[in-house]
């Protein structure tokens, strides 16, 4: 069960979302409005994978560039 007072904040990036540790163990994902509540194993193998797609898409021609109006989620 999450205990939402003992939240601990790990990282946030400001229009984007943030990870906090929540007191019973789980790691919480925000993004936009959606959030994601992880072990610690299954955020790791997540983040595991995204590292692998973005190692994809630089070898594949890197990121796009965004304009900064569209850096924000909306």
């Amino acid at each position: 069960m999450c205990i939402p007072v003992r939240n601990h904040l790990l990282a946030e990036r400001e229009g984007l979302g943030g990870v906090t540790l929540c007191g019973c163990g789980t790691l919480h994902l925000s993004v936009g409005g959606v959030t994601l509540r992880l072990a610690p194993e299954a955020f790791h193998a997540m983040l595991l994978m995204c590292q692998d797609a973005a190692n994809q898409l630089l070898l594949e021609g890197g990121f796009p560039p965004l304009p900064a109006s569209e850096r924000v989620l909306h």
